[in-house]
């Protein structure tokens, strides 16, 4: 598996199908679509980081609650996110702990792409394949 993510074609909104070869993998390539889509990671330095928990239902709704959390400090701590680091990730109980790494903006030295409103329900899919890869479908409010 090589690819990380692709985009999805979906009419005022933008859809992302992440991939990975373990869960953790997934969640990292996911996270790595969002922020990708909101600026240009090549111009964002990591000089500050942020550690985030999460617990969820399922991991369908840890999926929102990731990516909209990483949304949600982006646009509240007004910081652009480079990457970020899975620490630990379970299926049972779905929960998750990571860093996300990168810098308070900046619009004189960051290339931003487009804001994301939210991580939406709409056709959302966390699935195990049969060779024990993994797939996602997001789409983001625009």
């Amino acid at each position: 598996m090589t690819e990380t993510y692709t985009y999805l074609d979906h009419t005022g909104d933008l859809g992302i199908r992440a991939y990975g070869r373990t869960l953790k993998q997934l969640f990292t390539h996911a996270a790595h679509g969002l922020l990708e889509s909101i600026a240009d990671a090549n111009t964002i330095d990591e000089s500050a980081q942020i550690k985030i928990e999460l617990t969820a239902g399922s991991l369908e709704d840890l999926m929102v609650a990731w990516l909209d959390e990483l949304n949600f400090r982006h646009e509240v701590e007004e910081m652009f996110f480079r990457r970020v680091d899975i620490r630990s990730i379970s299926e049972q109980p779905p929960a998750l702990s990571a860093v996300a790494r990168g810098e308070t903006v900046n619009f004189n030295k960051h290339v931003v792409y487009t804001e994301i409103k939210s991580v939406t329900y709409h056709q959302l899919s966390v699935e195990q394949m049969s060779d024990g890869s993994w797939i996602a479908q997001v789409i983001f409010d625009l």
